[in-house]
């Protein structure tokens, strides 16, 4: 009868013949390929539907995580749902079980409580058919958490994995493939596969980090990639931010993507490295040259993306004017984005780029020669090599740690005599106090340690191969090629800031230099002041 409830739990409307909407889902393309549940849960909805009697509607399925509530299809089931119902038609939801509708149990109850205002029932075939509401929401909580200490395993396994070398599985980066492990390394605690070099994928890698020690952005790595064949990309789309992360990435040196800001100082991993060192730290230096230093197509302007307008703070950008060179302030093209959209400031090229010169000719000569400051120099660079524990802050830091571990366990010793009545109230009140004072007073110093102790972005390269770029500098600067000038430039300078002192007359300064360059600088002076016994 219309208007009434049938037996199968959907109104019965239109003739009283029900619509079954079918949902199926996986949470993976790995599971969908793999043929895990997706096949199987259809034909058991198809079943189950026919079983009842009910026409078998639309077919619904995601390939997608159950904690998502944007999910596509799931949406279309619900809409489709809505429109049966608004158009009079009976309809009953089919799944195979009520954790593949999703695994949160707010959208997991909101969905239900939608569907039975609606008069849509939704069965379960391995939970019986239609469960109650208590039923239901218990199991919505049961898969949540289920969902919850899934994640948890996968996270604790991983970080296991990390800790013996091994990366964990999973994803694999571009220029590697999954092998399974040989019994030898599941002994060391490898998981069940393991990475090895893709032999097509690698030397494309190779090449990109090549590219972008040599000085090629972001823009023409792109470029680049789209020429090379999809099975060299895996088969990937190649965007910046996807080509940013992977140059950045330290997998690639053989090191873990988690760990200390000095990337080569964590441990080597257990999986081939495709990039040397060298290479990996030279494309580095190039990608962050980009950040500050604009790239002008036609590198005609020594110091356009190092100046900065003394007025706005704005870049400054070359053009001629009146058969003179000059730097412009480029704050009244930016528009509204800019500091100061109306400034035009202005300053002679010709002067600028002699004195930022006549500056980092300074730096580079001051660097010693002389075979006697030479040892000097040696020692203080062997210094500053040493790792940060080395040093006597880094020591007494690891000191701190283990004073503060050795309170943290007296502590819990402490609490395991007292549940065991073997020392009493007060003499337990007293041990706690003194350890947590200890324990405070230890870890204010290690803060406070940590924070002024001065750690260096990346490991200092040998002082033989610096040695080489600073003639490499001197070289280009000499140059009459503003193009080399450039490029050695961006190893040096950072920022650099042009004050008008009087008509047609500039202060050029070089405001920030680039960490090394800044090393030179400051060792440089150090080592200018040795005795004059150095001379004699």
């Amino acid at each position: 009868m219309a208007g009434q409830k049938s037996k199968q739990g959907g109104p019965s409307t239109k003739g009283g013949v029900v619509t079954a909407l079918l949902y199926t889902r996986v949470s993976s393309d790995e599971q969908e390929k793999e043929g895990l549940s997706l096949a199987a849960q259809t034909g058991a909805c198809r079943r189950y539907a026919a079983e009842h009697g009910w026409m078998i509607g639309a077919q619904y399925t995601d390939v997608l995580s159950g904690k998502r509530d944007d999910r596509p299809q799931y949406q279309a089931l619900l809409t489709h749902v809505r429109q049966l119902r608004a158009d009079g038609h009976a309809a009953v939801v089919v799944v195979a079980w009520l954790h593949r509708f999703g695994r949160r149990v707010l959208e997991r109850v909101r969905c239900r409580e939608e569907l039975k205002a609606l008069g849509v029932a939704t069965h379960s075939i391995k939970e019986g058919g239609e469960v109650s509401d208590l039923i239901a929401n218990i199991l919505a909580s049961v898969a949540e958490e289920e969902t919850r200490q899934l994640g948890e395993r996968v996270r604790e396994t991983n970080a296991h994995a990390r800790s013996l070398g091994w990366h964990a599985v999973g994803w694999v980066p571009w220029g590697y493939q999954w092998r399974d492990a040989t019994p030898e390394e599941r002994a060391l605690g490898a998981p069940k596969r393991v990475l090895r070099e893709d032999e097509i994928a690698a030397p494309y890698v190779r090449e990109m980090f090549a590219r972008a020690a040599k000085g090629d952005g972001i823009a023409k790595l792109r470029k680049w990639l789209i020429t090379v064949p999809a099975r060299g990309r895996n088969n990937r789309a190649m965007g910046g931010t996807n080509i940013s992360k992977r140059v950045r990435s330290p997998i690639y040196i053989g090191r873990d993507s988690i760990g200390a800001d000095d990337v080569l100082s964590r441990p080597l991993m257990r999986w081939p490295a495709l990039v040397d060192e060298a290479t990996w730290l030279q494309a580095q230096a190039s990608i962050d040259s980009h950040q500050h230093q604009a790239r002008q197509a036609n590198g005609r302007y020594l110091l356009t993306g190092f100046l900065r307008c003394p007025k706005c703070g704005a870049g400054m950008c070359g053009q001629w004017f009146r058969a003179d060179r000059r730097y412009v302030c480029i704050g009244h093209r930016a528009g509204t984005s800019a500091p100061d959209p109306t400034c035009r400031a202005s300053a002679s090229g010709r002067q600028l780029d002699r004195g930022v010169l006549a500056q980092v000719d300074a730096v580079l000569a001051a660097v010693p020669r002389d075979p006697a400051l030479m040892v000097e120099l040696r020692r203080e660079w062997k210094r500053l090599s040493r790792p940060p524990e080395d040093s006597e802050t880094g020591r007494r830091l690891k000191w701190l740690d283990t004073e503060i571990a050795e309170s943290t366990d007296l502590l819990r010793r402490a609490t395991d005599l007292y549940v065991a009545e073997k020392i009493p109230q007060d003499q337990y009140d007293d041990k706690c106090q003194r350890e947590r004072e200890r324990i405070a007073t230890n870890t204010a110093e290690r803060s406070r340690l940590a924070a002024a102790q001065t750690v260096r972005p990346q490991q200092l390269p040998p002082l033989d191969d610096v040695l080489r770029r600073l003639e490499r500098w001197s070289d280009a600067l000499t140059s009459m090629d503003t193009q080399e000038q450039r490029q050695a430039l961006a190893e040096i300078v950072v920022r650099v800031v042009a004050t008008r002192t009087s008509v047609a007359r500039y202060d050029v300064k070089v405001e920030q230099w680039t960490p090394l360059a800044e090393l030179l600088r400051q060792i440089g002076k150090a080592l200018a002041f040795q005795p004059a016994t150095v001379a004699a």
